[in-house]
């Protein structure tokens, strides 16, 4: 696993991220911030979500680096990505792991402040980050373990697409 393959998948990441933001940018900030029904969770609270999934991630990450207790990953994490991968693409709810189910009420600029940050932040770090790490287990999901960045990446990618078929749906339900 190569930075430069880890930097390829964040920057497609990133550019659907755009294509999206552009997308909302150009919508009433009340409407992004506005309760489709009882219990969901408003555009601005998915794109929370996002960025704290995405927080906790880079905090794993640094934690990781700072107390050198990471390795290569092994044939197990292909297979752990492989259903991990599967799930998040079949049209079934899942229960968001504790660590980030608290997601306040807030506005869409709030919300795109703080998901700005948290990818700037990624950026630097996967740019900063020595080449044979990128290979290493510096990626933990909830509920799936370990992945190695460029795989963690990809599966980001993914959890960020099933939350913009939300925000999708979120925005239907809003008319």
């Amino acid at each position: 696993m190569s930075r430069e393959r880890l930097l390829q998948l964040f920057d497609r990441m990133e550019g659907e991220r755009q294509v999206l933001l552009k997308k909302l940018d150009a919508l009433p900030p009340e409407r992004l911030a506005q309760r489709p029904a009882h219990g969901a969770w408003s555009v601005a609270q998915v794109m929370t979500h996002l960025a704290i999934a995405e927080e906790g991630s880079l905090a794993y990450l640094n934690k990781k680096r700072e107390f050198n207790k990471h390795g290569p990953v092994g044939l197990s994490a292909s297979l752990r990505l492989l259903l991990l991968n599967t799930g998040i693409q079949l049209p079934v709810k899942y229960k968001v792991p504790l660590v980030i189910a608290d997601v306040p009420a807030t506005s869409y600029a709030v919300a795109r402040a703080r998901w700005d940050v948290v990818r700037i932040r990624m950026r630097s770090t996967y740019e900063e980050l020595p080449e044979a790490l990128a290979g290493h287990d510096l990626f933990k999901h909830p509920f799936m373990g370990r992945f190695n960045l460029v795989q963690g990446v990809g599966f980001m990618r993914r959890h960020m697409r099933r939350h913009v078929a939300q925000i999708d749906r979120t925005l239907a339900a809003l008319g």
